[in-house]
């Protein structure tokens, strides 16, 4: 079955599996915000964050012994970096989900792309990254102005907007540090060990309140509070992570061999788009202001990675 699943994802053009791949993720995504009505966003991406983790552990095993010398050799400052590689990560999904319980989907998905624009910007020596931020500035005032002015948003939109810039940010944490472990090599099984010490922290905060909230569903959910619910709450959580989380970076592992990293950061330069249809599934239709906006932050992804030999990673 493995074997069938490699020679399929070799044999199929890369841009119809990046486009598959996002089908997937942002209707996982949709599910999720779905399921928002039964459990908390905040509680719900403590599951993705927790079932990613279990299933990367399971998946690579890091405590077999040929692989303890090579991942414990880190100093604290590899250690430092391991760990704030996981917490940007897990801050990352974190704020994501704040951000699309308070915001539609595609324009959630358009800003978070400020994050890997802004280190091509600091990193980048080109006209590419200079042109392509200010095609996104234009792009994201534009978003923010329409939205912001909607009296209807209630200042939820406000909210969603301050959550996906962190978000963003630590999307661009996430490149950078993800980038210097990666040189190491070892990169999936640090990412491993990284999205443990992630969910850790994580459930520091989370932990205690998310197992508490699924088990006594809260006052306005439905189905959840029903005999049964939790389970079917809980095996929902788990597909959205499975599906979100742990099926892209597997794809991306196989996909990445065969087309350059500035291709690959192009064709990812659709996912807005296929957000935005995904939310319209969920009755989230964006203006023509918005539609504008979102075509710009695509545009300007185009224009800052089709140069680009190292840009950002997927998420």
């Amino acid at each position: 079955m493995k074997r069938a699943v490699v020679n399929a994802l070799n044999h199929v053009p890369v841009v119809v599996i990046v486009v598959c791949e996002a089908i997937v993720i942002y209707s996982a995504t949709a599910v999720a915000k779905l399921a928002f009505t039964q459990l908390d966003p905040l509680y719900a991406v403590w599951y993705r964050v927790g079932f990613m983790a279990v299933l990367m552990l399971l998946w690579r095993r890091p405590w077999r012994p040929a692989k303890r010398a090579a991942l414990f050799r880190h100093d604290v400052r590899g250690w430092g970096l391991v760990a704030l590689f996981g917490v940007s990560l897990a801050l990352m999904n974190t704020m994501f989900y704040v951000a699309i319980s308070n915001m539609d989907l595609g324009i959630a998905v358009s800003l978070e792309f400020l994050g890997p624009l802004s280190v091509a910007v600091i990193t980048g020596r080109s006209w590419r990254e200079r042109l392509g931020i200010g095609i996104a500035a234009i792009g994201v005032v534009l978003l923010a102005g329409i939205s912001l002015a909607d009296p209807q948003s209630g200042g939820r939109f406000l909210v969603g907007l301050i959550a996906i810039l962190i978000g963003g940010s630590m999307w661009g944490v996430y490149i950078v540090v993800g980038r210097r472990i990666a040189a190491g090599g070892n990169s999936l099984d640090n990412l491993c060990v990284a999205v443990t010490i992630g969910w850790a922290v994580q459930s520091l905060f989370l932990g205690v309140p998310a197992v508490t909230h699924l088990v006594h569903p809260k006052a306005t959910a439905t189905w959840a509070a029903a005999p049964g619910g939790p389970l079917k709450l809980f095996a929902l959580l788990f597909l959205v992570s499975f599906l979100a989380s742990f099926v892209p970076y597997v794809i991306e592992q196989v996909t990445l061999r065969r087309v350059t990293p500035a291709a690959f950061s192009v064709m990812q330069s659709i996912n807005p788009a296929v957000a935005i249809a995904v939310g319209l599934v969920l009755g989230e239709v964006p203006g023509p202001g918005e539609m504008v906006g979102v075509a710009l932050v695509i545009l300007a992804v185009v224009v800052t990675f089709s140069g680009d030999k190292a840009p950002a990673p997927g998420r």
